[in-house]
């Protein structure tokens, strides 16, 4: 796409998400400092007239331990006009193979169908518990330490070691320091608190150590004032009762705490009693492996050595289907295309959840999924294949 075309971008975002904005016939696109690039932008065209489009995203994720080249698909819509075109599948097929060759190795968006975007590789890894609990409810978590009003501008080193030591074991988890100049800490700290209602503090202990942070909107349900996080990061469990520590003194400005809470953490240990916790599990992103090689080799190995041959078919890039032997030690992965006879044949969307840790193989085995066949070397597979801490970090 073309820096001309983002107008046309503009107006489609408009009418898909409907948005509202004034037009002039002869506006410009003027691009700000904090926008994406515009090779990001992915559009198909007929006669000149922009019909779908999406952002493919630079991110550069956590994973298992490492780092890995990710691509964050936002902003997919088509004009009502061109819907049932197959203009969104023609974008598809043209990027994922794309990535591919440019060493991408994971693709993750947010879906309005789940079954939409299966067709292409995608499947659910990863998942949030939302919970609300009255702030009144926090009594038990006194405050301590300092709390630290962040505002735009502000010196954010805290918040990037913070962040920083808080994605270094979590797969999905975005590095912040990627994109140059600290732009994705620009955009984060970019909201006026006093405008916005966007409130962003920094948790400092006894000893003047950086331990946590915590953002949050203030939003109003039904006439009450809820205090909903939109991101809270910790590099320890003192980190993490340090900050929930502010709430309790919130209790008369907003009735209950709301977090879309990743998996990995326990609700029911915040408060005292268990029962005052609302949670309800959801479904998040989707992601796919777009190079299954690369990220068979950079998988967290288990202990001792191991072998396996594990065989994919993959419809959107055929470069990925294949047969791999897949050899480990305590040093090294080695992956290698091999003609010898599988241990597990599995599809992409079953793979890209056992790859990322979102679900083990025992649990996946123990549901209607057709896409997988273990046939031999179950002991060896099960060791491979295990949970992983999952939390995406980013909205796109």
């Amino acid at each position: 796409m073309e820096e001309t075309d983002l107008i046309q971008f503009n107006k489609l975002h408009t009418v898909v998400y409907n948005g509202r904005r004034k037009y002039s016939s002869d506006e410009k696109y003027e691009r700000g400092p904090l926008d994406h690039p515009v090779n990001w932008a992915v559009g198909a065209f007929n006669g000149g007239k922009l019909l779908a489009g999406t952002w493919e995203i630079d991110f550069l994720m956590r994973f298992d331990g490492g780092s890995a080249k990710m691509t964050g698909i936002g902003g997919v819509g088509t004009l009502p006009e061109a819907r049932k075109g197959g203009y969104i599948r023609q974008i598809f097929e043209k990027i994922l193979p794309e990535s591919y060759d440019n060493g991408v190795v994971f693709s993750t968006l947010a879906p309005f169908s789940h079954d939409f975007y299966r067709k292409f590789g995608y499947e659910i890894a990863s998942a949030r518990n939302n919970i609300t609990i009255s702030t009144k409810q926090f009594s038990n978590i006194k405050p301590c330490g300092e709390f630290i009003h962040f505002l735009p501008g502000d010196d954010t080193s805290n918040l990037e070691k913070i962040h920083s030591e808080y994605i270094k074991n979590i797969n999905h988890a975005v590095h912040r320091d990627y994109w140059h100049d600290k732009k994705s800490w620009k955009l984060f700290t970019s909201q006026d608190p006093y405008s916005s209602g966007v409130y962003l503090y920094l948790w400092k202990n006894e000893k003047g150590e950086a331990k946590s942070y915590m953002k949050y909107r203030d939003n109003e349900d039904d006439g009450e004032h809820q205090m909903n996080v939109m991101e809270l990061a910790f590099i320890d469990t003192e980190g993490l009762y340090g900050i929930l520590g502010l709430i309790n003194g919130l209790s008369s400005q907003f009735s209950n705490f709301k977090w879309q809470m990743p998996d990995f953490i326990n609700a029911w240990d915040i408060i005292g009693d268990a029962w005052g916790v609302e949670m309800e599990l959801r479904p998040r992103e989707m992601t796919r492996v777009i190079n299954i090689k690369k990220a068979l080799e950079i998988m967290r190995r288990p202990e001792g050595e191991g072998q396996y041959v594990l065989e994919t078919e993959d419809k959107n890039i055929t470069a990925n289907s294949r047969k791999y032997l897949v050899e480990f030690n305590a040093n090294e992965t080695k992956v290698t295309k091999t003609a010898k006879s599988a241990d597990i044949i599995c599809d992409v969307l079953t793979l890209s959840q056992l790859v990322l840790g979102y679900r083990t193989l025992e649990n996946i085995l123990c549901t209607r999924k057709e896409g997988i066949e273990v046939k031999n070397n179950m002991e060896t597979l099960k060791r491979v294949f295990t949970v992983r801490p999952q939390h995406l970090t980013e909205y796109f």
